[in-house]
């Protein structure tokens, strides 16, 4: 993977695929959030399946090897009507990872206004879990915002996560280790962590928004070290 990397180390960009993440060490992130590709492709409920299970068993693999035994998975859910009915993607999404060993701990929404979408409002949801055996003790904090979508840099390809959204969730989550975001985008989530005094790790496959996202965050490309190296060609 090529990387990226802050002055001081504490902000990392690697541009590759998230099924993999062989540069980042076992148990070793703090927090994951992330707002993965929404599912745009196709209609009807097997095509949605298909999605929820390609993210939940494709990419939780991944996650859950990286991940503290007590850490935060946040994932920010779109749901979409398909032209018959609203599809109901965070149950899906949920169905799979608690098949995977997660649970759900907090569950929160995001209604966007002034939508582009064709239907009258655009939901998202944001999804809160942990390990089989690690209960988040419930909090008194309503996840609920009413936000337009931001576009998160003038050379995005991608539309961003709002930041007080990114800033909620990383406030009441763990606060030892890093914060990765495996589907970096244009670098929203490490925007908000670094403001927070958090380390990032970033994860982006396309080479251009890799590119905008090293730019905006500062960053300079790294030879990778030796390990990591080792580790990528396991």
């Amino acid at each position: 993977m090529t990387c990226y990397e802050s002055r001081d180390g504490r902000l990392r960009l690697f541009r590759g695929d998230s099924h993999r993440l062989h540069p980042i060490t076992t148990g070793s992130v703090g927090v994951i959030l992330t707002s993965p590709p929404y599912w745009v492709r196709g209609r009807g409920r097997p095509s949605a399946e298909r999605y929820a299970h390609d993210l939940a068993v494709g990419f939780g693999r991944e996650w859950k090897r990286v991940l503290a035994p007590d850490g935060d998975l946040w994932l920010v859910i779109g749901d979409r009507h398909d032209g018959a009915e609203w599809v109901g993607m965070d149950a899906l999404v949920t169905g799979w990872l608690r098949r995977t060993g997660w649970r759900l701990q907090s569950r929160g929404f995001w209604a966007q206004t002034r939508s582009r979408e064709r239907w009258d409002s655009r939901v998202n949801y944001l999804l809160r879990f942990r390990k089989v055996g690690q209960i988040v003790r419930p909090r008194g904090t309503t996840l609920c915002w009413m936000l337009p979508l931001p576009r998160s840099h003038q050379d995005s390809i991608w539309d961003a996560i709002p930041e007080p959204v990114v800033r909620t969730a990383l406030e009441g989550s763990k606060k030892r280790g890093p914060v990765l975001d495996p589907f970096a985008g244009a670098g929203t989530v490490g925007r908000v962590a670094a403001s927070l005094g958090r380390e990032w790790v970033g994860v982006e496959r396309d080479p251009r928004m890799a590119r905008v996202t090293a730019r905006r965050l500062q960053l300079r490309r790294v030879r990778a070290s030796l390990s990591d190296r080792r580790r990528a060609a396991r």
